[in-house]
């Protein structure tokens, strides 16, 4: 039961910690991760404590009557203590035929003082009942040799079992979420990577057409918005964000400041930087900056399609090895096969 309560002590704590920022919730599935594990823990923790407490192990101090199968057999597992002692288990077996066929078994090999003792109090407990000599019930004796005896059924322990099985779902899920917001992540950088060269160009050619730098975002926004139920591009929904900052009263330097902070790529930065050198010293190069710039990342993504190319040409290896294997056995096997039979 006590393992049930560190755990509710310990969710709390996790979450917490995430909260204050302790445990970085990056690389964990975010937000939604923390929620599924948290609501997967707690459920199984709490099924399994009622399994727990609906299957703790009863004590009987005086002694106890089993009733009797059809067959007048029985077979149970009880923990028996000896004056406050440290229980012991101890297998009850009806009929004392078995136990005999055991004592036999265990008297060719050296018994430890713990078997001996089990095995005394076994024999005791047959001896109690034949005294008894009752063919309906199996009778558990409350004393032996002066001592007295505490009999108890083993706790279910089911419920710590299912309690640790809902963790360790919880924390797959937990990895599986984080693998998901990591694949996610890559692939929006891939994404900001491959638009920023023709989202450069477009800003380039708006701004040598005479438009303000707050006019061609908005621009942009506007043209991106018509086409954005059939296709949503990273970038450019970030641009729709400033847009929607600076028209909601934030000012233009610290629209573009948060835009390249979002994008997180050292050439959004770099591009929110010269737009805040634009408006704070009225840049008259801004054109020739943006121009430079432009040309630099077309190469950049004429670089990174190379590397792209290359990486799938490798990981087609593996294919088309196992298509030469297969074409090397259907024209060789039938080969062989006539050879052979042939002869």
């Amino acid at each position: 039961m006590w393992v049930h309560v560190v755990i509710f002590v310990m969710i709390p704590v996790l979450l917490l910690g995430w909260k204050k920022g302790w445990i970085p919730s990056a690389g964990i599935g975010g937000r939604d991760g923390i929620r599924l594990f948290t609501m997967i823990a707690v459920a199984g923790n709490l099924l399994g404590m009622f399994l727990t407490v609906g299957g703790s192990g009863q004590v009987y101090s005086q002694g106890y009557r089993m009733e009797k199968e059809d067959t007048g057999s029985y077979e149970k597992e009880f923990m028996v203590s000896m004056d406050g002692e440290k229980a012991v288990t101890l297998y009850i077996q009806v009929p004392e035929k078995e136990l005999e066929e055991q004592e036999e078994q265990e008297q060719s090999k050296k018994l430890t003082p713990k078997e001996q003792a089990q095995k005394d109090l076994a024999e005791a407990v047959a001896k109690y009942n034949e005294e008894k000599n009752d063919p309906d019930y199996y009778y558990l004796p409350d004393s032996w040799e002066g001592k007295h005896l505490v009999w108890e059924s083993p706790a279910d322990t089911s419920g710590m079992l299912l309690t640790g099985i809902f963790l360790m779902a919880s924390l797959v899920l937990l990895v599986m979420k984080g693998r998901e917001e990591q694949v996610k992540l890559q692939k929006r950088y891939e994404e900001l990577l491959m638009d920023y060269p023709g989202l450069i160009m477009k800003f380039t050619l708006l701004v040598q057409a005479g438009m303000t730098v707050r006019k061609a975002f908005q621009k942009i926004s506007l043209d991106y918005g018509r086409k954005r139920k059939r296709i949503q591009r990273a970038a450019y929904e970030e641009i729709r964000i400033v847009c929607y900052e600076m028209e909601s009263g934030v000012s233009e330097a610290e629209a573009y400041r948060r835009f390249g902070e979002r994008c997180g790529q050292a050439k959004y930065k770099v591009f929110a930087t010269l737009l805040i050198q634009n408006l704070q010293k009225g840049s008259r190069q801004m054109a020739e900056m943006l121009e430079r710039e432009s040309t630099e990342a077309w190469e950049e993504r004429k670089r990174k399609a190379r590397v792209l190319g290359e990486a799938a040409a490798t990981k087609l290896l593996v294919p088309m090895m196992m298509m030469l294997i297969v074409v090397m056995a259907i024209v060789m096997i039938p080969a062989f096969l006539s050879f052979y039979g042939g002869t």
